[in-house]
């Protein structure tokens, strides 16, 4: 049988700290802190296999269209054996909101994914245009680093931007994940990658007459 265990671990009035620990008669199956900074959070996890990946993302997809989840953007990666980011081509999902996932999660990987990996706008088009105007953000760096090392060599991962208080269950739902990290997002940062989003995906559109 499956424990779930939630502990508020530190709280003040603009962080909270959330710690969860998922176990059964095995041991610990697995564990993390989710730390909620803003309105927003940045989740990024690592699955063994591209089909692991896109079964999470559909069943992600799922949740937000039925408002289980909040959730603004996501993205499906496959890192290659020298390291290098393939983004992946998932059946598009345009949210209650308006966001499309795949625009709003390209703009993600442009602003906080190292460009050397991914080959910047080349391999997100309009969305890592929209991004490279982004990059200058204050806090980028500081998630780059926290998100290095998550999506290694020969795995796929998911990126996904998420309401704060929809990241623990987000974070719950992908049992599949080798690894998963959550960082804070700050609400300025959030806006500009949803701008961003917004423009990439104005500039994607066909011409009408």
């Amino acid at each position: 049988m499956t424990d779930d265990t939630t502990t508020p671990a530190e709280a003040t009035d603009d962080v909270v700290v959330l710690e969860a620990q998922v176990s059964d008669e095995f041991g610990v199956l697995a564990e993390g802190a989710i730390v909620a900074e803003g309105n927003n959070a940045l989740i990024v996890a690592r699955f063994a296999d591209p089909a692991a990946a896109a079964a999470v993302y559909d069943r992600l997809r799922l949740a937000e269209a039925d408002g289980t989840f909040e959730i603004d953007g996501v993205l499906v990666v496959k890192a290659a054996d020298d390291g290098r980011i393939h983004i992946q081509k998932m059946t598009e999902h345009s949210t209650r909101k308006g966001l499309k996932w795949g625009i709003v999660g390209g703009v993600v990987a442009g602003i906080f994914l190292p460009a050397t990996i991914i080959g910047g706008a080349v391999a997100l088009g309009v969305a890592g245009a929209a991004a490279g105007k982004a990059r200058n953000l204050a806090k980028r760096l500081e998630v780059e680093k926290d998100l290095a090392g998550v999506i290694t060599p020969g795995t796929s991962g998911i990126l996904a931007l998420v309401t704060a208080p929809a990241a623990e269950a987000v974070v719950k739902s992908m049992p599949e994940a080798q690894e998963v990290k959550t960082v804070p997002v700050d609400d300025e940062t959030a806006d500009a990658v949803k701008a961003a989003a917004t423009a990439a995906e104005g500039d994607a559109a066909p011409a009408t007459e």
